[in-house]
């Protein structure tokens, strides 16, 4: 067997059917590093899935980014929210994929952070996130070394029922400071165009990455360099190998919640993280709740939600009643962290439907006050966010019984009055 000189393992893209066995923490060894360039033979040995994979629940589970005893406390509570869920459907596969920044620069808490994580009770994957790299070599080469000792290759790829999955790194360290941009190697995009081939065309495929492939319209019409490290830099490419399939993109990076329709078979889930404003209270920067992404695969159907830690399944809004958001005082005003364009947010006024609320941009007003009763303690490199996914109505009486319905894609309605 021939070996890249550059080759640091040998891996595995496991079929439907069948998982690679799992490590005490619950991590899949579906790789094994190389130790000579002379190797000739591999062996790996696969488990075979007793329940099947057709049907299967992925978590993902986006920048928990530990770095200290006090976050490591929330994140145990995390966990304990996630296995509840698990737990509550028990004839389901469930796995997890973590989007990148596992910890906050702190690499020696890889170990722990794994031993919180495994009592999740699930396998669970991950990409390299900007905050999990070794930010001490002369070169994105060498960046990952911390990374794949305790997880592996970069990226990679796995099958589970009729969904292809890969895992990608594009995260690119520029070598001095703490300096990144979102990037995909030419190699990386050989090795992808090589790993669709064996796809037929119209497959379902799910890419996991940590910077977002891109944040919104104006990102996807026109490349503006204040965002190199905010969303990825060579997109087109990516784009260009996904196009014959049904794709899905999900991201994390930015402690925010969007979805961007790529284009007519490419949908980019930008999930909001599992430590909200770095363990800083219960939200992230614009409103929306700790917490993580679910998809629901049934066959190539596939369906998802959005779980907020401490939430149950219904808490899917942030409801504001005249007066409570001083940026619209005379509206009643929602914030819908997983609205898309399919979604419907309707608005009740005694209980008669008056029709749709008007989305606009603006700040969230408990996001507001959460970081004011923060006072000195809240770091000044972080604040409330912008969002797009707020709505607003202006009742005909102020003193009418007011409620708002959102329906979501899949026709699930939610309420808040």
């Amino acid at each position: 067997m021939s070996v890249h000189p550059l080759s640091k393992f040998v891996y595995i893209s496991t079929p439907s059917g069948y998982s690679a066995p799992l490590n005490g923490e619950n991590l899949p060894q579906f790789f094994q590093k190389i130790e000579g360039r002379n190797a000739n033979r591999v062996n790996f040995l696969l488990d075979r899935d007793s329940r099947g994979d057709s049907v299967h629940r992925i978590v993902f589970w986006a920048d928990p980014q530990v770095r200290k005893p006090s976050d490591m406390e929330q994140l145990r509570d995390a966990v304990s929210d996630l296995k509840d869920v698990v737990d509550e459907n028990l004839k389901y596969a469930y796995f997890g994929i973590g989007c990148g920044d596992i910890v906050f620069d702190n690499l020696t808490l890889f170990g722990e952070y794994n031993a919180i994580a495994a009592k999740a009770g699930i396998p669970f994957y991950h990409a390299l996130g900007n905050h999990d790299m070794d930010y001490n070599k002369r070169s994105d080469e060498g960046s990952s070394a911390s990374f794949e000792k305790a997880y592996g290759p970069t990226y990679y790829s796995f099958n589970k029922g009729s969904i292809h999955y890969v895992v990608l790194d594009n995260v690119f360290y520029i070598g001095r400071d703490h300096l990144y941009i979102g990037y995909l190697t030419a190699q990386q995009q050989d090795w992808l165009k090589k790993d669709l081939s064996y796809l037929q065309k119209g497959s379902t495929v799910i890419i996991v990455l940590h910077i977002p492939s891109a944040l919104d319209a104006n990102d996807l019409a026109k490349f503006d360099s204040k965002n190199i490290n905010a969303s990825l830099s060579n997109k087109e490419a990516l784009y260009s190998l996904l196009e014959p399939f049904n794709a899905h993109i999900v991201s994390g990076h930015t402690h925010t919640m969007r979805n961007v329709s790529i284009s007519g078979n490419i949908y980019e889930h930008n999930v909001s993280s599992v430590c909200g404003s770095w363990w800083n209270g219960p939200v992230a920067q614009d409103g929306s709740p700790k917490g993580y992404l679910v998809l629901e695969a049934n066959g190539d159907n596939l369906k998802w939600y959005y779980k907020s830690i401490g939430f149950p399944l219904s808490h899917q809004m942030r409801f504001y009643p005249i007066g409570a958001n001083s940026e619209q005082p005379e509206y009643i005003t929602v914030n819908v962290w997983g609205w898309d364009w399919d979604w419907k947010v309707y608005w009740y006024e005694d209980d008669v439907r008056m029709g749709e609320m008007e989305r606009y941009s603006g700040l969230d007003p408990f996001t507001l006050e959460a970081y004011r009763q923060l006072g000195d303690k809240k770091p000044k490199w972080f604040g409330p966010l912008e969002t797009d996914h707020l709505f607003k109505a202006k009742p005909r009486s102020s003193t009418a019984k007011v409620k708002v319905e959102v329906v979501d894609r899949f026709g699930n309605s939610y309420w808040a009055e």
